[in-house]
């Protein structure tokens, strides 16, 4: 009892069809978060360097081995939550900025039809101002 399957209606796949020069969203903004947290890293452990030789000089004032490991361990711990935290915020902070440029770049070529520098600049500008907007609050508030 073999039944042939008769199709009742023919599905349409509809392609979208990127313009050629346009940059893959996603991607870029992997690739922003992970530099961000590569330089938010790289930023906050060149600045612990100076941190590192406070407890370096507490440690030769101290005659308690019991202390000294203590300090380390102290100092040890608070250079890794620097440095993961710099990770972190340096790769949100990149990252949403990628993103955020990358959309507006999409979204201008979208609505233009067209690829050329005036939408990198929109883009840029817009996403400029955003971003300037936001560090603008959070030193008012």
């Amino acid at each position: 009892m073999e039944t042939q399957e008769k199709p009742d209606e023919e599905t349409v796949v509809k392609e979208v069809q990127k313009k050629p020069g346009t940059v893959s969203w996603g991607t870029a903004t992997l690739v922003g978060v992970f530099t961000g947290m590569l330089y938010g890293g790289s930023k906050e452990a060149a600045a612990s360097v100076s941190k590192d030789a406070e407890v370096m000089l507490k440690l030769g004032s101290t005659p308690d081995k019991r202390e000294q490991y203590r300090l380390m361990r102290d100092a040890m711990e608070k250079r890794f939550i620097r440095i993961t935290r710099g990770s972190i915020v340096g790769g949100v902070r990149l990252g949403m900025f990628t993103a955020a440029f990358c959309g507006f770049q999409n979204l201008l070529v979208e609505q233009r039809g067209v690829h050329d520098v005036y939408n990198v600049a929109g883009a840029g500008s817009a996403t400029a101002a955003i971003f300037g907007l936001i560090c603008w609050v959070e030193l008012v508030t």
